[in-house]
């Protein structure tokens, strides 16, 4: 008796065959705990294995699915996950393909949640040091919420009773829903390219985790930390907290709250501007009276002034001043006509002249002065200046 003899593939290919035409392992349900977690960064893959207390299963998520996801999976979570049942030929290992997972026991966006916000804050978006300052007397406010909902009601009731000036402007957008964090993504982006608000208010009235999800969206997240005008969140009531809160420059418990936090409130400045207005004329009273005493005390020293008197003295002081100065004024001029008198008998002195009367004399030859026998030569004609006069010489011996 003879036996067909087959391939490791082809044994390998005859398993996957019956594993595949099974219906109960094409789409099959199965809780575990994950263990020997791998993500292949580089390709998206998810390689895991999932456990109970006797056995384990080889499992693979592949990044088109894995992509999906809205937590992280760790080792030694429990999940229940889908997919199909299969064989990898290459290794004869039969394996779980998983198509979609979610954790066991705690919500899914409940730990979707807690890994974003532990992301987010790791980058710094929920720092203080970012937020910027609401303005004190906004005169326009940008309201993203639903044109339907009472949120808009009460913000709008809120801020015509405490400061009736200010403009409401509403962008209206879904709150819920899967397209709701995409609308009220671009409705803050709008506020921001128009530019036309002061502050910008977002939020809704309150609801379960999952109605609130949207605002727990990463893109909505950082496009309010990008926004260059104010947001104040509004989301749900005070316990609830989304990731819009954290991100926001300001957080209001409710949208009325919000509203009461944007506006000041006109009867609180009613009264502050009556008790500066107060101050200010206490102030001015104080200052007049003050004006009024030292008035009164030049009053009184003014009442025995003389006018005639004051004007006798001082023609009394111009008059001395005047002589004074006359005095100074010849003494000065007779110093200096005594030192001009000294130079000019110094110079006086000085002069070639005086020495010629002295017997002195100066010899010239062509219009220049001779001053040594080497600039002669018999025969020469010379002029001898004197004191009184010049005499024309002829030169006829010359001794060294």
């Amino acid at each position: 008796m003879s036996a067909s003899v087959l391939t490791v593939s082809q044994v390998n290919s005859y398993v996957k065959m019956l594993m595949d035409s099974d219906t109960h392992l094409k789409n099959i349900f199965i809780t575990g705990e994950i263990s020997n977690f791998n993500n292949n960064y580089r390709s998206g893959h998810l390689y895991f294995s999932l456990k109970d207390e006797r056995s384990l299963i080889k499992s693979v998520m592949f990044s088109s699915n894995a992509s999906r996801l809205r937590f992280k999976p760790a080792d030694g979570m429990k999940v229940i996950v889908s997919g199909r049942v299969s064989v990898y030929e290459a290794s004869g290992q039969y394996q779980l393909y998983v198509e979609s997972m979610q954790p066991d026991g705690i919500g899914a966006l409940t730990i979707a949640y807690e890994q974003l916000k532990e992301k987010l804050s790791e980058e710094g978006l929920f720092d203080n040091d970012h937020k910027l300052p609401v303005p004190e007397f906004p005169k326009r406010i940008g309201v993203i919420t639903s044109s339907t909902g009472a949120v808009i009601r009460d913000i709008k009731n809120v801020v015509s009773r405490r400061c009736p000036l200010t403009e409401i402007v509403l962008c209206p957008t879904s709150v819920q829903g899967d397209h709701a964090a995409n609308e009220l993504s671009r409705a803050v982006k709008l506020f921001n390219k128009q530019n036309d608000v002061d502050v910008i208010i977002i939020g809704r009235g309150g609801g379960s985790f999952e109605d609130l999800n949207c605002f727990n969206d990463e893109s909505l997240v950082r496009t309010i930390y990008a926004s260059g005008i104010p947001v104040i969140s509004a989301v749900g009531h005070e316990t609830d907290f989304t990731l819009c809160d954290f991100v926001s420059d300001l957080r209001a418990p409710t949208p009325s709250a919000a509203a009461e936090l944007a506006v000041p409130d006109r009867d609180v400045l009613f009264k502050e501007v009556s008790l500066l207005g107060e101050l200010i004329r206490n102030c001015a009273e104080n200052k007049l009276y003050s004006e009024i005493r030292s008035v009164d005390k030049l009053n009184g020293k003014l009442s025995g002034f003389s006018l005639e008197t004051y004007i006798l003295n001082e023609k009394t002081y111009l008059s001395s001043l005047n002589k004074n100065i006359n005095y100074l004024f010849k003494n000065k001029i007779d110093l200096e006509k005594a030192m001009v008198t000294a130079a000019a008998d110094k110079i006086g002195a000085l002069s070639p002249i005086n020495l010629l009367k002295k017997g002195y004399s100066v010899v010239f030859k062509d219009n220049a002065a001779v001053s040594s026998v080497k600039n002669t030569a018999v025969g020469d004609k010379i002029r001898v200046k004197m004191s009184d006069g010049e005499i024309g010489c002829l030169i006829e011996e010359i001794k060294n």
